[in-house]
């Protein structure tokens, strides 16, 4: 059901419309503990650490896609705010062309540059091929990636936060199913978990698609608007790219950062990719928060609202915190045994490595209750461009950790990897989200 968010009480309507998007995540990441279990216990050490070995650059391609398409769905969102039919179909018909572009570009070289990203990242020899094998695999199954998140983005700008949750579960249930297929009867190894993902995200893409086209059907161009808009293009660019680059940058810093955590071994990457997973399942209140504050000042500034953007802005901080304490109190308790979760109480060393980083990230979490508000705030408002900036400080951050203190400290400075980038991030963002409130006041007096 579209839900529009320019009236009502605030914070109601933020959760409510988290709720649906908390529920998918947290689904999503429960798959994905389960499919790092399954290849720990079913493939073993080695194919964990190849899996886990490929994340920075999986997280900079895929997230870069990811990105983009969530920019695309801005524009679309501020013309449903405004009440504009028109410019909400030629935003949809123009982005679903500049995805096709960009599904064919990115699957091409990144295709093609696997193995020479891998060998530059250091990957030890004993998992480079398994991580080659899977890397590959996600790689050509980027056009589904692609599909996939531009018609959650759509769903998501039309407020149908219910709608995008339920296809995120069918991915996530036939994600779960294909990889308990492929790795434990078929014995396809780590090439079993990344097709897994793929056929899923495809599946749920389709019908995503599918719906978006019979149940939205205002979105449906006419005539006239089918044909290529330079400037409904330039405003997608314009909105969509830079948020692309954000998450890309940030990966880069992520990249020197995996490339540090290789260099100590297989049973370092095993943890961190083991710590990787606890730390995104407790994101997932903080992003799905995100995620609706971005809606919900998408479509209150094309309402021209801009105090109720300010208002949500602080519920959402404030339900940041509070969470992120809860989890504070309770991974002290709880850290050894997700640690025990993914491998055997055999490997010691794995469980101390997970157990020291789920303890870290569950402190710098107050820090990025900040910084996703913040960010996702200014993102809404079609300022995507400025969120490069912050990207630019995390990278900063992970890249000099990587650099000067892993060498020095080894796991332990890792760990402290997260809260360097994230406050280097809300250093950033914070007064550029001032600035940008300043100057829309002055306008709107004007």
């Amino acid at each position: 059901m579209e839900d529009r968010m320019t009236s009502g009480p605030i914070t109601k309507r933020i959760l409510m419309f988290a709720m649906p998007i908390l529920a998918g995540q947290i689904l999503q990441q429960l798959y994905n503990l389960v499919d790092s279990i399954i290849v720990g216990r079913f493939v073993g050490v080695s194919g964990l650490a190849a899996v886990g070995a490929t994340w920075s650059l999986t997280y900079i391609v895929c997230y870069f896609c990811i990105g983009t398409c969530t920019g695309m769905s801005i524009p679309l969102s501020q013309a449903y705010g405004a009440g504009n039919l028109s410019g909400m179909r030629c935003y949809f018909i123009n982005g679903v062309y500049i995805s096709i572009i960009l599904a064919f570009l990115m699957t091409t070289v990144t295709s093609l540059s696997s193995m020479l990203l891998l060998k530059w990242l250091q990957t030890p020899d004993d998992i480079i091929q398994d991580a080659h094998i899977y890397l590959l695999t996600m790689f050509l199954g980027l056009p589904f990636t692609i599909l996939y998140n531009f018609c959650f983005g759509v769903l998501m700008a039309f407020g149908d936060s219910k709608k995008s949750s339920i296809f995120m579960f069918l991915s996530t249930i036939l994600n779960l199913f294909f990889d308990l297929f492929t790795i434990i009867v078929l014995h396809w190894g780590v090439f079993g978990a990344a097709i897994s993902t793929i056929v899923s995200q495809a599946i749920a893409g389709f019908c995503s698609l599918f719906y978006i086209l019979k149940k939205h059907k205002d979105l449906i161009p006419k005539k006239q608007e089918w044909n290529f808009q330079p400037d409904y293009v330039s405003n997608i660019i314009r909105m969509s790219v830079p948020m692309g680059l954000q998450y890309s940058i940030t990966a880069i810093g992520a990249i020197l950062l995996q490339c540090s955590v290789n260099q100590l071994g297989s049973d370092a990457v095993a943890g961190f990719s083991a710590g990787s997973k606890v730390k995104s399942f407790c994101l997932c209140p903080l992003n799905a928060l995100g995620t609706a504050l971005s809606s919900f000042t998408g479509q209150n500034f094309g309402a021209g609202k801009i105090r109720r953007i300010q208002k949500g802005l602080k519920s959402t901080i404030c339900i940041g915190l509070i969470y992120s304490i809860v989890i504070i109190i309770l991974m002290l308790f709880v850290s050894d045994k997700l640690a025990m979760i993914f491998v055997s109480s055999e490997q010691t060393q794995v469980i101390s490595y997970v157990r020291e980083f789920i303890i870290y990230i569950s402190f710098f979490q107050l820090e990025l209750a900040i910084l996703f508000a913040v960010r996702y705030c200014v993102q809404g408002m079609g300022y995507g461009k400025y969120s490069i900036y912050s990207g630019l400080a995390e990278m900063a951050g992970r890249s000099l950790i990587a650099i000067f203190l892993v060498p020095i400290f080894g796991f332990h400075a890792v760990c402290w990897n997260e809260g360097v980038t994230f406050l280097a991030g809300i250093l950033v963002i914070v007064p550029v989200y001032f600035i940008l409130m300043k100057q829309l006041k002055r306008n709107t007096s004007a």
